[in-house]
């Protein structure tokens, strides 16, 4: 049983959690747009690893641009989106049920050096249980998507477009072009 924290180098922390998974990996996250951890979530589903993605269905997670979707479900992903209203705002990723990383970093290329931000893993039974148990709620709570279309930019509120299309525009740069 342990616990760590970390307030430098996260996207490699959460990187290396992921890795360290050898049955499965849920995630549920407001944003994730990184082409790095989506290329290395489906590389766990080529492994026969099981990924669950609870995530937001808003314009940065599903433009036209965005990640493949339909490619991570066809993989054998495991996609629900959170309702409106009813949005997450939280981040955390289980591996093996055994240990889960929570963070205040959005799985974003735009989080990556623009924002003051932490991960904390743990790896206490009962503390993961509780992640688990959330999981579990909102897989049972949300609908499973077979196919899915990209929104539309007639589809954002108008006091949205800076928001979006600033934050597009930064992701896009910071992408690692080797993913």
């Amino acid at each position: 049983m342990s616990s760590s924290i970390y307030f430098t180098d996260i996207k490699n922390h959460i990187l290396s959690h992921i890795r360290s998974a050898e049955t499965s990996v849920k995630l549920a996250v407001s944003w994730l747009t990184d082409r790095e951890i989506f290329a290395l979530l489906l590389d766990k589903l080529s492994k026969s690893v099981a990924v669950s993605l609870v995530t937001r269905n808003d314009y940065l997670n599903n433009h036209s641009k965005a990640l493949p979707w339909n490619d991570f479900i066809a993989a054998g992903g495991s996609l629900r989106f959170s309702r409106d209203g009813e949005q997450l705002h939280y981040k955390f990723i289980l591996v093996d049920d055994a240990a889960v990383l929570c963070t205040s970093y959005n799985l974003t290329c735009f989080a990556n050096g623009n924002n003051r931000e932490n991960v904390m893993t743990f790896t206490e039974p009962a503390f993961v249980a509780q992640f688990v148990s959330e999981h579990v709620y909102l897989c049972s709570t949300l609908p499973l998507e077979t196919q899915v279309a990209s929104m539309q930019w007639a589809e954002v509120p108008e006091d949205l477009h800076g928001f979006y299309k600033g934050t597009i525009e930064n992701d896009s740069r910071k992408q690692n072009p080797d993913f």
